[in-house]
């Protein structure tokens, strides 16, 4: 028997939340034996960001993990529920407000795979932070990062990409600690180190040395959220030169320097 929760309303602890024109958007967190409240289902369409923890959730007569750093999609009055929980966990949720967004455009968003970018994790981040700012200007800019976010999702989706693109893709995140120079990636792909020089930007939205940083950063958040490992040590582990440069690339593109993220 399922039962839905009304707008706002959470199976876990809110601890900050923020009302838009569109969208409530709020963190929740769980803790490991919590009661997850049985199946249920919410009155709006949800995306879900998780950045710490995971559990082990029931939809559509499947299970599967869900896991930190991931994008799920919740429709209106779709039952779901948790079925194991091991860690602590913390969840970002976009709740949109009913007929901001048609169903159809949410659906299509089934960011599971657009959404699991890099760029789209940079943009929840910079959400949670706009949660915790709360300030006169967070509910417009809480509005555009949705906005941005959804559209870019739906423009990924739409670019039909080369194959030597997709093998580039998978290279660069396969290899992130590594510096690549451009004639060894023209070697492995078989492509004029000019057209990728020319091509890049389009399918990746930023420059080769930006995208390696972003991958660098990626990297460190689990490292920051689930673990003791000192800030310097992480830094030198992804790469970094020294702890400055880590905190300063850390903080462009999510919005946090790393010791704040660290302790939300």
């Amino acid at each position: 028997m399922s039962y839905q929760l009304e707008k706002g309303c959470y199976t876990g602890i809110i601890k900050k939340g923020l009302q838009t024109e569109r969208t409530f958007v709020s963190t929740t967190q769980f803790t490991v034996g919590q009661n997850e409240g049985g199946l249920h289902s919410h009155k709006n369409p949800i995306i879900t960001f998780i950045y710490q923890g995971g559990d082990t959730e029931f939809r559509e007569r499947n299970s599967y993990e869900r896991k930190a750093g991931e994008f799920f999609f919740y429709p209106a009055d779709q039952p779901h529920k948790t079925m194991a929980r091991k860690e602590f966990s913390q969840n970002l949720n976009i709740e949109f407000e009913e007929g901001c967004f048609s169903e159809k455009l949410l659906s299509t968003v089934q960011m599971v795979s657009s959404l699991n970018s890099i760029d789209a994790k940079f943009l929840a981040l910079k959400l949670l932070q706009e949660v915790y700012i709360n300030d006169s200007f967070s509910s417009d800019s809480t509005d555009i990062l949705v906005y941005d976010l959804i559209s870019s999702s739906l423009k990924n989706r739409d670019i039909h990409k080369p194959k030597w693109i997709e093998v580039l893709y998978e290279l660069l995140n396969d290899r992130w600690q590594e510096q690549i120079p451009l004639y060894e990636l023209s070697v492995i792909l078989g492509v004029h180190s000019v057209t990728i020089s020319k091509q890049f930007r389009k399918y990746f939205n930023c420059t080769y040395g930006e995208y390696m940083r972003k991958l660098k950063v990626k990297n460190s958040i689990d490292l920051i959220k689930t673990s003791n490992v000192p800030l310097v040590d992480i830094a030198y582990h992804c790469g970094f030169a020294d702890q400055s440069h880590f905190s300063r690339n850390f903080k462009q593109f999510t919005g946090f320097l790393p010791s704040d993220f660290r302790n939300l």
